[in-house]
């Protein structure tokens, strides 16, 4: 991204303290200035709808949560766009029918907890520069 383009706005969504901080602190701050933070379900449909982002990077029990109006709200919010938010769900047990339920609902990555700083970092890099692409076609 050239310095001519805005920085990416990415909203964090995890229950757990912790994994904010690790991915706010450690994984992204270089290119990622302008985050924003979620604990619940609620609190990160309140920010979608308040404002746009580039990237969300959500614990899946925080996009099943509240008996899954979040995902809801992105599957539609996604099938309405002209440019769509890239998602990236971590989940501590995946298995095979959450990986499947995820990709079936606007989820474009899963990334298992826990999860090396290199591997989210790659993650995220990719979802942003192949919506940069997308946006430049």
């Amino acid at each position: 991204m050239s310095s001519s383009q805005t920085i990416p706005r990415v909203l964090i969504a995890d229950k757990n303290p912790f994994y904010r901080r690790v991915i706010r602190q450690h994984v992204l701050p270089a290119r990622l200035s302008e985050m924003f933070e979620a604990e619940t379900s609620i609190d990160t449909m309140s920010l979608l709808l308040s404002q746009p982002f580039d990237l969300l990077v959500a614990d899946w029990d925080v996009l099943i949560g509240n008996d899954g109006a979040l995902l809801e709200l992105i599957v539609r919010r996604a099938k309405l766009a002209r440019r769509k938010m890239p998602v990236l769900s971590l989940m501590s047990l995946p298995t095979q029918s959450s990986v499947l339920h995820a990709s079936n609902n606007a989820i474009n990555l899963v990334l298992r907890k826990p999860f090396s700083p290199k591997s989210l970092q790659d993650r995220a890099e990719y979802l942003l520069n192949s919506m940069t692409a997308e946006l430049v076609d």
